[in-house]
C-alpha cells in the first residue's frame, strides 16, 4: 500500500514511535522507538539499535504495527505491515548510516534494519484506501 504524503510527513516528523510485535502465540510487546522513518512510497525503515524480545517476535511473527500522531491536522493513525529482517545489504547500511549521523558520540551500531511493508493504514476505525 502506498503511504500517503501527508502521513509520511507526520510520520517523519514524530520523534518518538510506539511499536507493537507479538509472538506467534498472539502475546503483544510494545517499545518506543526512535529510529524509525519513511524508507519509500510503501516502506518504513527501522534501525534495530536494541531490540531483545521485538526481535525474537519478528522471526516468529512478522506482522508489525506502529501508530503516528499528526498533530497538525489532529489525527492519529495506525499502520500495520510485515516485516523483513536485512543485515549485511544496502538496506542495513542505508540504517547503519542514518543512525551514525543522528548520534553524535554514541557507539550504538544497529544490530539489524527492519524494513514494514505497509499493507494497511487507519485512522480511527477508518481504513485509509490506497492512492
Amino acid at each position: 500500500m502506498k503511504i500517503p504524503k501527508h502521513i509520511q510527513e507526520a510520520i517523519n516528523k514524530q520523534g518518538l514511535h510506539i511499536l507493537s510485535t507479538s509472538t506467534k502465540e498472539g502475546i503483544p510487546n510494545i517499545i518506543y522507538l526512535k529510529f524509525l522513518k519513511v524508507y519509500n512510497d510503501k516502506q518504513i525503515l527501522i534501525a534495530n539499535n536494541k531490540f531483545f524480545k521485538t526481535e525474537k517476535n519478528l522471526f516468529e511473527n512478522p506482522n508489525i504495527a506502529f501508530v503516528v500522531l499528526d498533530k497538525e491536522n489532529k489525527k492519529a493513525y495506525q499502520i500495520k505491515g510485515t516485516a523483513e529482517i536485512h543485515k549485511d545489504d544496502k538496506i542495513f547500511e542505508d540504517a547503519a548510516k542514518w543512525v551514525k549521523e543522528n548520534r553524535s558520540g554514541s557507539t550504538t551500531y544497529p544490530k539489524s534494519a527492519v524494513i514494514l511493508n505497509v499493507k494497511e493504514i487507519y485512522c480511527g476505525a477508518e481504513k485509509i484506501s490506497e492512492e
